[in-house]
């Protein structure tokens, strides 16, 4: 019913594919690929495996730094979600709209192509785009490799940037509020005494997120 707790089911079903392309790994990779064991697939199987993989690689981790976001907002609101509820939407649309035109864009030019562990964003043979003597079969032009690049610098934005930023600010809202309680009496002080324990919170909470 709450905010948060359609955030986090959002990003439960969001790992649930994740895991399964995990799990199936070189699976789905054609049968005969090089130096790729257990492939025992087809392009068809790769390219859905890498489509899922392109999607949910950014929103799984998109969703973790979504709570983040939701603690400053209900900090700033002073915790009356009706003020910051309009905020769900964007984080929703935000995870598909990122990362479904990448995965599209990667399937339509077949740029979807055995990786390390599981089937991605990648050119074929490996590492053809670095090597002028191997043309590339399948990928590896100069447009999907730059594309690749800065969904790759998204992905690490969202993971190691958002979250520790969101933390700072709740540790100076807590000094802030702490400031707040020494000089206050009363009701007022009974309200921001538990704020400061709800920030406490929610600090702990984005602790974990990291």
């Amino acid at each position: 019913k709450r905010m948060y707790h359609r955030i986090i089911l959002a990003m439960n079903i969001c790992l649930l594919p994740y895991a399964i392309t995990d799990f199936v790994g070189t699976w789905a990779m054609p049968a005969g690929t090089p130096y790729r064991l257990g492939a025992l697939g087809n392009q068809t199987t790769c390219t859905i495996q890498g489509f899922l993989s392109i999607v949910f690689s950014f929103a799984v981790p998109y969703y973790y730094s979504s709570l983040s976001i939701y603690s400053c907002f209900a900090v700033r609101n002073s915790f009356k979600e009706e003020s910051y509820r309009h905020i769900e939407k964007w984080i929703h649309l935000s995870a598909v709209c990122i990362s479904l035109p990448v995965a599209v864009f990667f399937a339509a030019i077949e740029g979807i192509n055995p990786n390390a562990t599981v089937c991605y964003a990648a050119e074929f043979p490996p590492n053809c785009a670095n090597d002028p003597g191997v043309p590339c079969e399948r990928g590896g032009d100069s447009v999907s490799m730059m594309i690749k690049k800065i969904y790759a610098l998204c992905i690490i934005f969202v993971t190691f940037v958002i979250p520790p930023m969101a933390l700072l600010y709740l540790r100076a809202s807590i000094k802030r509020v702490n400031r707040d309680t020494k000089g206050s009496v009363g009701k007022k002080k009974m309200i921001e005494s538990f704020r400061k324990r709800a920030l406490k919170d929610l600090s702990a909470q984005s602790g974990l997120y990291l």
